[in-house]
């Protein structure tokens, strides 16, 4: 099965970029090749843009707290119990954590003038700045994943926060087997819930992609061909499934 997921308001659309963005700088810092810095440099000032923002430490610090005291509801299975352990460390770490607005790189000029760089036409090109193409000749890749991982270690905290609380989230999915004749479906929402998260999984033989889109009351669910810019009449029915989820 082919998974897609649709925020249905924009904290989780942060979330889940921020949660990408991370998932991008691990499998990149894995790869071995002679352009994968550029790549790696290219996903850290995403992730500055991104996770360094002074309102997501405090928001991230809210959203724990408020999943934490409803897990206190619950029964004491072992599960909730390890759930709510786990919000208890990831929110002491996100309280002692040092993370800096912008993009500051506390005078490192090498940083900033890739920064500079990264944002042109070009984008980084060893040959436009020597100093670059002589740090790569220089390292070894070891000594470059090092490198990396000390840029993004005050990063670790938001990773976890963002992982723990998608992890709730997600295993809150509650899945129901669709159908739908003519390439579209809307399946109705209750407006008094606060939900958060669809989840759809198609079958990877069919050629059909998701185009998600909802408002408060409904999510609308258009199925496209492959290489298709508008949406297509789907003669044969389409069977999907599809989830809501909500913390």
């Amino acid at each position: 099965m082919i998974k897609y997921e649709f925020p249905l308001n924009e904290r989780i659309r942060k979330f889940l970029r921020i949660e990408e963005i991370f998932k991008k700088m691990d499998s990149q810092m894995t790869i071995k090749g002679d352009f994968v810095d550029h790549s790696c440099f290219n996903t850290f000032f995403e992730l500055m843009a991104t996770a360094s923002r002074a309102d997501l430490k405090v928001e991230l610090i809210q959203e724990i707290e408020k999943q934490r005291s409803k897990m206190k509801t619950k029964s004491k299975t072992k599960k909730n119990i390890v759930i709510i352990k786990d919000l208890d460390i990831t929110r002491k770490k996100l309280e002692k954590s040092k993370i800096i607005t912008g993009f500051n790189f506390g005078g490192d000029k090498f940083l900033t003038e890739l920064k500079t760089r990264a944002a042109s036409p070009f984008g980084i090109v060893s040959t436009d700045f020597p100093e670059f193409q002589y740090w790569l000749q220089k390292t070894t890749v070891k000594e470059r994943r090092i490198y990396f991982h000390s840029q993004i270690k005050d990063f670790t905290a938001i990773k976890s926060a963002i992982s723990n609380l998608m992890r709730l989230l997600r295993g809150n999915i509650h899945t129901k087997s669709m159908s739908t004749k003519s390439g579209s479906l809307q399946y109705k929402l209750d407006p008094l819930l606060k939900n958060d998260l669809v989840a759809i999984s198609v079958c990877e033989s069919l050629r059909f992609y998701p185009n998600i889109s909802s408002n408060k009351y409904a999510v609308n669910v258009h199925f496209s061909l492959k290489g298709e810019s508008s949406y297509p009449s789907i003669a044969k029915s389409v069977k999907f499934k599809l989830g809501i989820a909500s913390f």
